[in-house]
């Protein structure tokens, strides 16, 4: 019973310690603000600087894991090439290594004036410093400053219950006999790359060697192996981070594991031959918390400078094992192609709101690409129609639909978050632009419709009515493509020129339906072909409207105001910009009208 309690007591130490590191890594994230992510992405013009910068960031966030996830995620989002992804990786098993030389600290000398840096001492003063703050903090910057250090409080607490606990350990027969078996390779290396997939952190299984080294019983023989296989483990975190990702976000997880994996083999391969054909003097001896710490960092630093010179080899690597889907038809786009930059929307950024708002930009605005392609092929349907570009209008159709309840459910996530006054008007003007779009799209498919059912009956419109809607169609599609180009260019230039060509297109539209009447009365058209004309002029004045809101959303994005009106939004434009919308109507009568 005695036992079962002190291994209770010693998982709680671990529980401490791991939750402490969360804590740190969590508040650090919050604090910088999504400038871990900015650095990640800037540092990938020079190897160098990409292992350097993997090396700071784990060393700051005290986790290896952290770190390749977010690399995961950014891979996946496409904003971090693979082949720039790699040193950053290898920099990140370094920086994990400071964890084991802090906790170190806890074996020094207690008549030594460093004791007062020693995690005993320190741990209370972090806990009362970081409760105070909290206590006090008026705003969530502060109050995550405070929790950051009462992470690092708890970290020591954590790691001092586990050692006091481990000491006791020393007189069981049962821990020897563990011990003794894990000095075999196999099983030592298998240990420990379960133990550190299993509690999700290298940091925390180098812990519980550290404090298991207290108890005088670990030896280099049982410690060595187990290092090597914490590595291994620690890859779990970033396999899982990769489950429904791009294959580059698998790639990125594969190179984590295989320079892992490489690394430890080659040390295996070493190690093990000079044992066998030469022997350690020191290989039964009995190993502390200090050289636990030394053996670990050594064999990540050795690891990357060997592998170092391979990056490209183990690109290539990555890229043979997972390979691209091939095509069997390289002419054609589906539905999966329009889909795939929905994996910029990655869970794993969600958290990091200014690559979280780049990226749902970029799903917003192939939706409006999406839905200007779909109007164009179907106008073209009038004059060739052809059931297999039909039915790839309506794959569109579904992708659009797709992105928009996906890319609806993120911004939400994102809106829920701390955001800046800025960010909370850019989620909302992206949340109204993504459904605007959305409705261009069921329009251009309602086009589409329209025309198969003209040609399903035979429905033929006059020569004058094809002239006049050719007119119509074109200036709908200039206005589209107008559109898309002002919310990427934020330029109030073209939100002018969209009103312009929304004014000058409801003119011609009443003028063709009066002249389409006319030619009803004087029986030159038919009235069924009537209906479907007025049906399409419809909704090509439907699509310039919902353009036009998509100019307000913009409108707001550049601004920061929110028109909660269209009135206020038309009576800006047209009191400060009367000029300009005059010359554009003008523009307009000349390129449209004739």
């Amino acid at each position: 019973m005695n036992i079962l309690i002190s291994i209770i007591k010693l998982l709680g130490g671990l529980a401490l310690l791991i939750y402490g590191m969360k804590i740190l890594s969590t508040n650090l994230k919050k604090l910088s603000g999504g400038k871990l992510e900015q650095v990640l992405v800037s540092a990938t013009d020079n190897v160098l600087k990409a292992l350097l910068v993997g090396i700071l960031i784990t060393v700051a966030t005290q986790s290896s894991s952290a770190t390749t996830v977010i690399v995961v995620g950014l891979v996946n989002s496409e904003i971090l090439k693979l082949k720039n992804a790699i040193p950053i990786i290898m920099g990140a098993n370094i920086g994990t290594t400071i964890t084991s030389q802090i906790l170190r600290l806890t074996n020094i000398d207690g008549g030594s004036w460093l004791s007062l840096f020693t995690p005993a001492v320190l741990a209370p003063i972090f806990l009362l410093i970081g409760i105070l703050i909290m206590g006090i903090a008026t705003d969530k910057k502060k109050n995550n400053i405070g929790e950051m250090i009462t992470g690092v409080g708890l970290l020591f607490t954590g790691m001092i219950s586990m050692i006091d606990i481990a000491s006791g350990f020393s007189e069981l027969p049962i821990l020897t006999e563990i011990l003794s078996k894990l000095s075999n390779p196999i099983l030592g290396v298998l240990a420990g790359a379960l133990i550190t997939a299993i509690v999700q952190s290298s940091a925390a299984t180098i812990g519980i060697v550290q404090a298991l080294s207290t108890t005088g019983i670990v030896t280099y023989a049982t410690t060595i192996p187990v290092i090597l296989g914490q590595n291994i483990g620690t890859c779990v975190t970033s396999i899982f981070a990769s489950i429904g990702g791009t294959k580059n976000a698998k790639r990125a997880s594969a190179v984590h594991l295989y320079f892992n994996l490489i690394g430890t083999i080659v040390f295996l391969i070493f190690i093990y031959t000079y044992q066998y054909m030469i022997g350690f003097p020191f290989w039964q001896d009995t190993i502390d918390m200090g050289q636990i710490a030394n053996f670990h960092t050594i064999f990540n630093i050795v690891s990357t400078i060997v592998l170092f010179p391979f990056i490209n080899w183990i690109e290539k690597l990555t890229l043979f094992t997972i390979r691209e889907n091939e095509r069997t038809d390289d002419d054609e786009e589906d539905e999966s192609d329009y889909l795939s930059v929905l994996n910029r929307l990655d869970t794993r950024i969600i958290n990091l709101p200014n690559i979280a708002i780049m990226n749902s930009t970029d799903v917003v605005e192939k939706m409006g690409e999406i839905a200007e392609k779909n109007f164009r092929k179907s106008v073209k349907l009038l004059n060739d129609f052809q059931r297999k570009k039909l039915d790839k209008i309506a794959e569109r159709e579904k992708a659009i639909n797709r992105m928009e309840q996906v890319v609806t459910e993120f911004l939400v996530g994102i809106g829920s978050l701390d955001l800046s006054e800025q960010e909370n008007i850019t989620v909302n003007a992206l949340l109204n632009i993504q459904s605007e779009f959305e409705i261009i799209g069921d329009y251009a498919y309602r086009f589409s419709e329209t025309v198969e059912e003209m040609h399903d009956k035979n429905i033929k419109i006059s020569e004058e009515a094809q002239e006049e809607f050719k007119k119509i169609s074109r200036i709908t599609g200039d206005c589209i493509l107008t559109t898309i180009q002002a919310f990427q260019e934020k330029d109030l230039r073209l939100i002018v020129k969209i009103e312009a060509m929304k004014e000058f297109a409801e003119i011609q539209k009443e003028k063709y339906k009066n002249l389409h009447i006319q030619r009803l009365k004087e029986k030159k058209c038919y009235v069924e072909s009537g209906i479907v004309f007025i049906e399409l002029l419809t909704i090509c004045e439907k699509i310039i409207d919902h353009c036009s809101n998509v100019s307000i959303a913009t409108m707001n994005y550049m601004t920061n105001e929110n028109f909660v009106t269209k009135q206020e939004y038309f009576k800006n434009i047209y009191e400060t910009q009367r000029e300009l919308l005059k010359d554009d109507l003008n523009e307009c009568c000349f390129k449209y009208a004739n």
